[in-house]
């Protein structure tokens, strides 16, 4: 099982361009503009990046805060050798592994967070769309450990390259492929052993882009 990647981000390469190096140049020279701007280019990147590993609105926000704020504090131990999008996303996971260890590690999610087509005319449709989409974060984040769901999102949500997710994961392109294709068989087994994907079946949610199957 493949989770269809979001198609409002797009972002190559794992170097920074110039125009974000010459970005970040003025940044470490006390430019706030260039570092306001740096920031609101990866913003709702990250925002997504922690919502869908945590399905919490309220703690993604917060890791985002966290995430920006220790940026600004290690900017000039930046080298950029990666992109910056990269470096950032390495501090963004290590701030949720952080976290998941001082928490409880059951979290309920609310089927009224789930967020569905707005364009959708039908009423059912809408009720089945959004309680699928919680089976989906439910497995992603209940059922599926931190180590597999990490390399699940950053591909199948994401659609990083694996090199980019072996930069941000910081292991080589080999374990990511492994522990990619270990993500993936866990994920359909429990989407298969909770009914979810009868459920997808019968609802054609395989056209509307949410899962394929």
């Amino acid at each position: 099982m493949k989770l269809l990647p979001k198609k409002e981000h797009q972002y190559i390469g794992t170097k920074m361009n110039f125009i974000e190096l010459n970005l970040m140049e003025n940044a470490r020279r006390g430019d706030s503009h260039a570092l306001n701007e740096l920031f609101s280019q990866h913003q709702k990147y990250i925002f997504n990046l922690m919502l869908q590993l945590t399905g919490d609105a309220a703690r993604a926000d917060d890791l985002t805060e966290e995430t920006f704020i220790m940026a600004f504090r290690k900017l000039h131990s930046f080298r950029c050798q990666v992109s910056f999008r990269i470096w950032l996303s390495r501090i963004a996971i290590n701030l949720f592994r952080l976290e998941c260890r001082r928490k409880p590690k059951h979290y309920s999610l609310c089927l009224e967070k789930i967020m569905v087509p707005s364009h959708e005319d039908n009423p059912e449709r809408v009720v089945i769309k959004s309680e699928l989409q919680w089976c989906i974060l439910h497995n992603l984040q209940q059922h599926l450990p931190n180590k597999y769901r990490e390399v699940l999102v950053l591909r199948d949500l994401h659609h990083l390259s694996y090199k980019e997710i072996s930069e941000i994961l910081e292991w080589n392109v080999s374990k990511t492929k492994t522990r990619l294709h270990r993500a993936r068989q866990m994920f359909r087994q429990q989407f298969i052993n909770n009914k979810c994907k009868a459920f997808a079946d019968d609802y054609l949610c395989i056209c509307e882009g949410i899962l394929e199957l």
